[in-house]
């Protein structure tokens, strides 16, 4: 039978319970995430900035999650295929329903350095970088090369995560919700979908 493992049923209601207090601590009269985002802004980190943010986005992570996906179906790891593909293909529309449902206002308009269109909360770029990033960690490797697949994938949502800030299209507390939602997302795919037996690499 697969189920959740007790840790990470804490873990995760550990993480929407700090989910949700991004959302009620933050937003548009917050006055540490505007002092935040203000620190942020640095026309210097622009252009790496837009960068950053491109691999952050839908399509980037359906791409890198496709072949992720591909590769381990050619290493015959169907179940954990699957998971992946379920993990981002179901991330993006809840993401977008919260952002419908809880209708934060992004920060002035004025200083967008990049075009948006939906809501603030949560930021979909942190959630897209923090699933697949993650995602591709605990699905693809393992073993020895587990913690630093983490590292990476951890340091790739921070940057993403990061260069919405320098862009000017996301409160802080915006960013932190998506890797929260980005976290426990992919916990729950991850612990649910456990069961099947990776190979091991010698």
């Amino acid at each position: 039978m697969i189920r959740l493992s007790a840790s990470s049923f804490a873990a995760i209601l550990a993480l929407l319970l700090l989910f949700v207090a991004f959302l009620f601590a933050g937003g548009p009269g917050a006055g540490l995430d505007r002092a935040i985002l203000t620190s942020a802004q640095h026309a210097a980190l622009v252009p790496a900035a837009r960068l950053v943010s491109d691999l952050g986005s839908w399509i980037a992570v359906l791409i890198a999650a496709a072949a992720g996906a591909a590769w381990l179906a050619l290493r015959r790891r169907y179940r954990d295929a699957l998971v992946l593909i379920v993990l981002m293909v179901g991330e993006r529309p809840l993401v977008e329903l919260l952002k419908e449902a809880f209708d934060r206002a992004r920060p002035d308009p004025h200083g967008h350095l990049v075009a948006v269109q939906s809501m603030a909360f949560p930021s979909g770029h942190a959630a897209n970088a923090m699933t697949l990033g993650l995602g591709l960690a605990l699905l693809v490797a393992h073993g020895r090369w587990r913690v630093p697949a983490i590292a990476l994938g951890l340091l790739y949502a921070l940057l993403v995560g990061g260069s919405r800030l320098v862009l000017g299209v996301h409160w802080p507390s915006d960013v932190a919700g998506g890797w929260t939602f980005g976290v426990a997302w992919t916990l729950l795919l991850v612990g649910f979908g456990k069961g099947t037996s990776a190979p091991r690499d010698h």
